[in-house]
This record gives C-alpha cells, sequence and structure tokens, in this order.
C-alpha cells in the first residue's frame, strides 16, 4: 500500500504541471492583462505607466520565462504578489482555505446524515411509497442546479425568517468571529451543496444495497433466523459501502477545492470566492495558485477514494 501511495503522488506531479501549464497560456491568451485591470485609463501617459507596470511585474518577458519565474516561486513556498488585492498571495490563501474547509466539512456531515439514512430506509423497503416518493424528489433536486436552490433558501431562510444571514462569512481565517459564527454564515450554502448531493448518495446506497440483499450470503443469514435489523446492518450495509466511500472521497477532494459558484452566490469568502475575484480582476498570481490548490485536492480526493475503498473492502489491494 505504501507503495502504491508513494507511485499516486509521484505520477501526480506530470499532472500538476500539464494543468498549470494549460491555465498559464489561457490566461495569457485572453484579451487583455492584468496591467490594463489595474489602472485608470483616464490617466495622462498611459502607456508608459502600463510599460513600468509590466516591467515592474515581469510581464514583459516571453511566457516560458514567465512560467519558470512563477514555477521556481512556487516550489520555494512564494506564490507572488497580487495584482488585485496588493499582499502577498500566501496571506490570502490561508484564511480562504479555512472557510472553504469549514463549508466542506458543514456540507459533507449534512450529505451523510441525511443522504445515507434516507438510502438505507428506501432499501429496506424497495418499491413502495416512501421509496417512490424520495425517488421522484431525487430526480427533481438532481435535475435543478444548486444555485437554483441557493437563491430559493435565501429569500426563504435570510429574508423571510431571518434565520440564516443571505450573504458573506464572518470574515476570513479562525480569529474572525468564532468557531460558531463560521458555522452560522457557513450554513445556507452548506445546505445548498447537500440538497444536491444528497440525492447521489441516497441512490448509491439504495442501489448497492438492493444488490448485495440478493446475495446467498444474506440469503443465509436470515434461513438462521437472524433478526432483519442486524441483516441489514451487519451484512448487507457493511458489504454495500463501497460505491459511497468511493464517492466521498471524490467528494471531498472537490469541495476542498471551492464549491465556486455557490461561494459565488453567496459572497461567502472562501478558495471559490477567491478565485472569482481574481479573474475578474486578472490577477495572475492569485488564479495560478487557486488553480494549483484546486488540482491538489482533487487528485489527492481522487488518492483517499482508493485508499478507502481498499480499507472497506479486503478483496482490494494494491501491489
Amino acid at each position: 500500500m505504501i507503495a502504491y501511495i508513494i507511485r499516486r503522488l509521484l505520477g501526480m506531479i506530470p499532472m500538476l504541471f500539464a494543468i498549470t501549464v494549460f491555465v498559464f497560456l489561457m490566461m495569457h491568451l485572453a484579451p487583455g492583462n492584468a496591467i490594463e485591470a489595474m489602472i485608470n485609463p483616464r490617466i495622462k501617459d498611459i502607456a508608459a505607466l502600463k510599460q513600468q507596470l509590466e516591467i515592474q511585474n515581469g510581464l514583459n518577458l516571453p511566457l516560458p520565462l514567465q512560467y519558470w519565474h512563477w514555477l521556481i516561486n512556487v516550489l520555494h513556498g512564494n506564490f507572488g504578489w497580487s495584482f488585485g488585492q496588493h499582499e502577498e498571495v500566501t496571506q490570502l490563501l490561508g484564511p480562504a482555505m479555512y472557510n472553504t474547509l469549514i463549508l466542506a466539512v458543514l456540507s459533507e456531515i449534512l450529505i451523510l446524515l441525511i443522504g445515507i439514512p434516507v438510502g438505507i430506509l428506501q432499501a429496506r423497503s424497495p418499491y413502495g411509497k416512501f421509496d417512490y416518493t424520495v425517488s421522484t424528489a431525487s430526480f427533481v433536486l438532481f435535475s435543478v442546479p444548486y444555485y437554483v436552490f441557493a437563491v430559493f433558501l435565501i429569500y426563504l431562510f435570510a429574508i423571510h425568517w431571518h434565520v440564516f444571514p443571505a450573504q458573506n462569512s464572518v470574515g476570513t481565517g479562525p480569529l474572525a468571529g468564532t468557531f460558531v459564527d463560521h458555522i452560522w454564515h457557513a450554513m445556507l450554502p452548506a445546505i445548498s451543496i447537500a440538497l444536491t448531493n444528497n440525492t447521489v448518495y441516497s441512490r448509491y446506497t439504495r442501489g448497492s444495497m438492493l444488490d448485495v440483499a440478493r446475495q446467498d450470503y444474506v440469503r443465509t443469514a436470515r434461513a438462521k433466523g437472524i433478526p432483519e435489523r442486524v441483516v441489514y446492518s451487519k451484512h448487507v450495509f457493511r458489504n454495500a459501502r463501497i460505491p459511497i466511500v468511493t464517492q466521498l472521497g471524490f467528494d471531498l477532494g472537490g469541495l476542498l477545492g471551492g464549491a465556486v459558484i455557490i461561494e459565488g452566490l453567496f459572497s461567502y469568502q472562501g478558495m471559490g470566492y477567491l478565485t472569482i475575484t481574481a479573474v475578474s480582476q486578472r490577477d495572475y498570481p492569485v488564479i495560478m495558485a487557486t488553480t494549483l490548490i484546486f488540482a491538489v485536492c482533487v487528485l489527492l480526493g481522487n488518492l483517499v477514494a482508493d485508499i478507502l475503498t481498499a480499507v472497506v473492502d479486503p478483496r482490494v489491494r494494491y501491489n
């Protein structure tokens, strides 16, 4: 297993290199640049000022040389200076990642507490009224984009009932308010994410448990007189959790990367919101840093999913 993990980690290096090169080229091939977004177009002698800022920030160099300088700095832990927010990128990443971590964990807790129990109840009474009702609701929830639910939740819980704040986080970083304040502000975005993902987990749980329930060892357990509750908890769900665990690893990687649309809609100051702000300001250093973190989170999520699969399924071994 250790050798497999090392091979996977080494295999991430060329993938991260390819991703960053692609994003770097796309940013610089797009019309305009960061300098044009920084300066006031009404300034006199704007051409001379633009040239001076390009030289100061190294944007006058050839693209391969610019990427090489960025890569060397990243390997030394330096993500550069933000053009739009005028501070070190590392000072922006830490607090934003803290907020996104809270949102990701809270979303996943809501998903696991709702989606899996609902799927188990469906599998216990398949093709009944409850099963058909939940399945219909799941298809509706899954087909509607989660940002639509986000708007509905803002109106219902923030504007109409005044239960949760409509937008913004309490601040960035662990020092911007208590932990409860962070949870309170992350609740509506987390519910918006969980509404759609709950359907995925409930369908996975239901389908996997129905497949396992047809196996011979389950019929043997019932023939021995084992209570139905024990059959489902010890024999059925225990062997049906493999696809659920796999999906959990994928979801954690994606959520830690940042729920860009949800964070932008709620103005929640996490990695997604930071990325949207950087794109609007053509802030190259921040875009490159957030892209790299997104890619690392997704790749590590895939690795965690494979490891968890081997943990819950003794038939899977990575030699």
